[in-house]
């Protein structure tokens, strides 16, 4: 009996070193000049005033969210530039290498981001999960560099004077129902294909958009908020893949306007503003203080209003949508990022596009 006995306490020994260790590797300490807890973090961003945020929402939909944080916090204004993605994130790198910081937080989507952390122009990394306990870990990057702040379904729209009701697709594979053949509109940006990708892996996914190819898709070039509004007006009943953020917004400002949503069995859920704070800025305190506010509940009930509020977070519309649509979600996370930039080109290879 004795060396089960001496066994069973290794065993408990080697348990206990490795959640240590794990407690450990947990135990992130802010950046100096940031504070170690939320209050000391507020009294710093309160002191330091401002935040210049550059993010993609455009004006009127950052205001929707923005305007509460003032409303909490009244001594910390922001200062919000619209529209900042892609080349725009670029340049915005390009400017912080030669050492003009024009932003404390700024979006990062995942196409730059390796460039952002081989150029070292990220301050980090943050205690995320320490001063912020009440934010899921899908909110924050492994390497707690990064914080996502709003989320994007990838969702089937449809017109909703046009399509019957018993044609109303309810999965990615009713795209591919000889009845569309011909009269529904993919777009050459395949964001909902890729997102797709980690649950059915590459071989399915191929498969899948090579069939859809197939059906004699109508190609589209235009932006997902413009495509909405070609399946709303009637010039084509159905879309198969935009995000749900294009219809709920177009559904905001004209409830009438023909067009629905549908949550697929199986829906993608892509990361939206993806944000950092800037090596060199001037406010990194009230930065850090906004990116955990706007991934926190609290923020993100200014993201319900457009549409974007994330899907893992308890108390969140988003969330109760789709537990009522019983639909499986599914999200590739930080880990898939990389990734993507891979698969739509393959993507759009299947399609003859690239």
């Amino acid at each position: 009996m004795k060396p089960l006995l001496s066994s069973s306490l290794s065993a408990r020994f080697l348990l206990t070193i490795i959640a240590v260790l794990v407690a450990c590797s947990d135990a992130i300490a802010n950046p100096p000049g940031v504070g170690g807890s939320l209050d000391e973090v507020v009294k710093l961003a309160i002191k330091e005033g401002k935040v210049r945020f550059g993010s993609s929402p455009n004006s009127d939909e950052a205001k929707l969210v923005l305007d509460a944080f003032e409303k909490t916090y009244p001594k910390i204004k922001v200062e919000y530039t619209a529209n900042l993605e892609g080349g725009v994130s670029e340049r915005v790198l390009t400017e912080a290498i030669a050492g003009q910081v024009e932003y404390d937080l700024v979006n990062v989507p995942s196409a730059v981001q390796p460039n952002y952390k081989k150029a070292n122009m990220l301050a980090g990394p943050f205690a995320w999960r320490s001063i912020f306990p009440k934010v899921p870990n899908e909110h924050f990057s492994g390497d707690n560099y990064l914080a996502v702040v709003s989320f994007v379904p990838r969702v089937i729209a449809y017109n909703t004077a046009l399509v019957p009701s018993q044609q109303v697709p309810k999965s990615w594979q009713d795209c591919l129902d000889p009845y569309w053949k011909g009269k529904f509109l993919v777009r050459t940006r395949p964001h909902a294909f890729v997102s797709i990708w980690p649950a059915w892996g590459e071989e399915k996914t191929l498969q899948y958009v090579k069939r859809l190819k197939d059906n004699q898709p109508i190609w589209g070039s235009a932006t997902y908020d413009e495509s909405v509004i070609q399946v709303a007006g009637g010039e084509v009943p159905m879309m198969c893949g935009t995000n749900y953020t294009s219809v709920f917004n177009l559904l905001r400002r004209d409830p009438q306007a023909k067009i629905a949503a549908v949550f697929p069995t199986e829906t993608p859920i892509g990361m939206g503003e993806t944000i950092g704070v800037l090596k060199g800025a001037k406010n990194p305190n009230a930065a850090f203080l906004l990116a955990g506010w706007l991934a926190s509940l609290e923020g993100q009930k200014g993201y319900e209003k457009n549409g974007r509020d994330s899907p893992f977070l308890e108390g969140t519309e988003m969330r109760k949508r789709l537990q009522k649509a019983g639909v499986k979600i599914v999200f590739g996370g930080w880990q898939d990022e990389e990734f993507a930039t891979e698969r739509t080109k393959k993507i759009t290879a299947a399609w003859g596009l690239w």
